[in-house]
């Protein structure tokens, strides 16, 4: 079967998710996992990519990123194998440990972004994890949520931009949708991404209309 060519550009964002090789587990403690968040730190670092939203779970990690060139596959590429190596010879392990091919969906609109950024946020809730995302320690949405009132850090612009003409407000206002998603995954037990993904549709700010910004 023939694979869709990545839709890459300057400044192009990006919803991406680098799955386990068979939903097997990419991490299994904390030093699996601060080794990883530090990978994807520093090659956001290298390619000057912007990370917007992220969240690292035990079997897959989901993050919005803008990339300053058309170089997603290659920051995947390097974030996927450096990890396996580092992640197989830890355990004494051999094989894959990622799918070949990461997903991912270029984001052009708003409304999907900010849906999509507070999807992600939201995994370790629909998995049962955590009662609240300010709880799992491996996703932005401490960071965010609880960021200074008065500037945006890298990345957040794009995503508290849309929500308040200040700093403060828009955090209110993230923390506020955030909490309203919380409601619609604690409602469904234990949803798959897909009831997720359309149950947070049926949310007004997070549907596809219009935000502010």
């Amino acid at each position: 079967m023939t694979r869709m060519p990545r839709q890459e550009g300057f400044g192009a964002v990006h919803h991406v998710v680098a799955q386990g090789n068979g939903r097997r587990p990419i991490v299994e403690d904390d030093r699996d996992r601060v080794a990883f968040v530090n990978r994807f730190e520093r090659i956001v670092r290298e390619l000057r990519w912007a990370t917007v939203t992220s969240c690292l779970m035990d079997t897959h990690h989901h993050v919005v990123v803008q990339t300053a060139e058309p170089n997603l596959g290659l920051g995947m590429k390097r974030l996927q194998g450096g990890h396996a190596r580092w992640f197989n010879v830890r355990h004494g392990r051999d094989g894959n440990l990622f799918r070949h091919r990461f997903w991912s969906r270029r984001i052009r609109d708003k409304g999907w972004l900010l849906r999509a950024c507070v999807y992600v946020v939201l995994n370790p809730v629909a998995a049962g994890l955590c009662a609240h995302p300010r709880e799992w320690r491996w996703c932005s949405y401490a960071r965010i949520a609880g960021g200074s009132p008065d500037s945006f850090a890298p990345g957040e612009e794009l995503l508290l931009g849309m929500l308040g003409d200040s700093p403060l407000e828009a955090r209110r206002r993230y923390v506020e949708l955030v909490d309203v998603g919380v409601e619609v995954a604690l409602a469904r037990r234990k949803p798959d991404g897909a009831s997720l993904w359309r149950s947070l549709g049926r949310i007004p700010a997070l549907g596809g209309e219009q935000v502010s910004g």
